[in-house]
């Protein structure tokens, strides 16, 4: 993932990233299959009871990362945000901020506000998606230098930064609704 100066090579880092919401799509679709399943099969209610177990420290490692890869593609790779990816920005580090406490203090109160914060993000990521894909769609939301139809990357023919986002909401709205299912 290096390149010849020592710097990170920006395309694996994309092609890197797009296999991570692969793999979040991939948790996603065990979720629903188990919420689906629930207490009918031992291996569905086995899931649940993982992701139960473990709600906070997935939701962490899913706004985390995502968080991460979003600092990595700004300040290194620096691909300019538009409006849209920083109302994303918003409610994913602040899941990653309040799923981090959560983990550290051991509470499971802050469902409620990580779920939140994710069905809004969920929504403007598949706005921003849909902006992409059909630029007609764009409001007047977006400066004119960093317009929010810039697609600086579409790996596997689907993943942009914003149905990354999206996925990764997605997969947390799920472990929060798996946490909660009795």
């Amino acid at each position: 993932m290096l390149g010849q100066n020592g710097c990170m090579n920006t395309q694996a880092v994309q092609m890197f990233s797009a296999l991570l919401a692969v793999a979040a799509i991939g948790w996603s679709l065990l979720l629903v299959w188990a919420l689906s399943v629930g207490s009918r099969g031992e291996t569905g209610r086995a899931v649940l009871q993982v992701a139960r177990d473990n709600a906070m420290r997935f939701v962490l490692l899913l706004a985390g990362v995502s968080m991460l890869g979003s600092l990595y593609f700004s300040e290194i790779a620096h691909y300019a945000p538009c409006k849209l990816c920083w109302y994303q920005r918003v409610c994913m580090y602040s899941v990653a901020i309040i799923s981090l406490v959560a983990v550290i203090r051991r509470e499971r109160s802050a469902a409620p506000y990580v779920l939140t914060l994710s069905l809004v993000g969920f929504v403007v990521s598949t706005y921003h998606y849909f902006v992409e894909w059909f630029p007609q769609l764009e409001s007047q939301v977006c400066a004119v230098d960093v317009p929010c139809t810039t697609i600086w990357f579409r790996e596997l023919g689907f993943l942009t930064m914003p149905s990354m986002a999206g996925i990764a909401f997605i997969a947390i709205i799920l472990t929060m609704v798996a946490e909660r299912k009795s």
